[in-house]
């Protein structure tokens, strides 16, 4: 009686121990998930956008020799001032010099050549006159004569040529202007058309800057902009420009040359100087959201964002507006009311109603005040 009783007592134990085993935990909630938001505003926005742009003098010219030869003296140097029409260079004119002695050798010898042919002509004019000689005697004599004056036209050429090749073998200036680059040396052999000189006009400069695509759409000659440069000695000075010329060819695949021209007198600066253009700001009203914060939709002019509302996300669908925004913003049509944070950045990783709370920044950069 006794045995029996302590075998209920112990399966009884048993089946407790087996129920608590099987007995399943609650399953535990998962935190909610940090995200950066932003708060949407509403009004005008209005953001400029900055280019580097390099200063040239408006009357430029590379200087060269059009033929080919050994120089024999280069009459200036970098930062020397020049007048229209100044010899600035030569080139050893000896071989020149040869030529127009042969050519006019050539010349007197083609004059006298002619002389001779124009008095057989007379004779055998008059000598037909008097039917002395045959018709085909005349035409015979004619003949030498014209050629006799081509060779004299031949002859002349050649001199001119050589004479103008003398004048190639020296660079003069084309304008008055300073010497700021020189790319050659005296008794060194250069081949036509290399550059010996830069030359630039005086004070006139301009700005030239490469611009996107987007950005040179939009703009046209006669826009605004301004200049900011920046010197050792002296604080930035702002520079009024106006656009005066904007290429029609792209460079590099997506930049357009735009050419800025000074409205007041130019800067005391140096041609190819780096400034900072900074073009008229964009006014944008309405709301905006960043790129980052977009899923795109399937249909054009669609998307979605999350919104988080009593800490959760919530999908809401937009409606996209035309165009992109400076710093990379989207501006929206309808969808979002001011005031509502919407996440802009891991939007792919997120889901419709997970749990989330704003993230807080916990680190401090170097230098930074609490």
């Amino acid at each position: 009686m006794q045995s029996s009783t302590y075998a209920t007592a112990a399966l009884a134990l048993l089946a407790a121990i087996i129920t608590g085993c099987s007995r399943t935990p609650p399953p535990s909630q998962a935190a909610p998930r940090p995200v950066k938001v932003e708060v949407i505003a509403s009004g005008e926005a209005r953001t400029g956008e900055s280019f580097i742009g390099t200063l040239r003098a408006r009357q430029r010219a590379e200087l060269g020799f059009e033929s080919a030869g050994r120089i024999s003296a280069i009459l200036v140097d970098v930062g020397d001032r020049v007048r229209s029409g100044q010899v600035l260079a030569r080139l050893d004119e000896s071989p020149a010099l040869r030529r127009i002695e042969k050519a006019q050798a050539d010349r007197t010898s083609a004059v006298a050549a002619l002389a001779e042919r124009t008095t057989q002509l007379r004779q055998n004019e008059s000598l037909a006159k008097d039917q002395i000689i045959s018709a085909p005697t005349l035409e015979s004599v004619q003949t030498q004569y014209r050629i006799a004056q081509s060779q004299l036209q031949a002859a002349e050429a050649a001199l001119a040529l050589a004479q103008r090749e003398l004048a190639l073998s020296r660079i003069t200036a084309p304008f008055d202007g300073v010497i700021v680059a020189r790319n050659a040396q005296p008794y060194a052999d250069i081949s036509a058309g290399l550059p010996v000189f830069q030359l630039e006009a005086g004070r006139s400069l301009e700005v030239v800057a490469m611009l996107p695509e987007r950005v040179a759409a939009r703009i046209a000659p006669g826009q605004f902009a301004q200049a900011t440069a920046s010197q050792t000695d002296q604080p930035a000075e702002a520079m009024q420009l106006k656009l005066d010329r904007i290429s029609s060819r792209n460079e590099s695949g997506s930049l357009v040359q735009a050419v800025f021209r000074f409205i007041e007198t130019a800067p005391a600066l140096r041609s190819g100087a780096m400034v900072s253009v900074e073009l008229p700001a964009i006014a944008s009203r309405g709301l905006s959201v960043p790129a980052a914060a977009l899923l795109p939709g399937v249909d054009p002019g669609q998307g979605s964002v999350f919104v988080l509302e009593n800490s959760r996300l919530v999908g809401r669908a937009v409606q996209l507006g035309d165009g992109l925004l400076p710093d990379g913003r989207i501006p929206l049509k309808s969808g979002l009311s001011a005031g509502e944070r919407v996440v802009v950045a891991g939007v792919s990783f997120l889901s419709d109603g997970q749990a989330a709370v704003e993230h807080t920044a916990t680190t401090l950069l170097h230098g930074a005040k609490p």
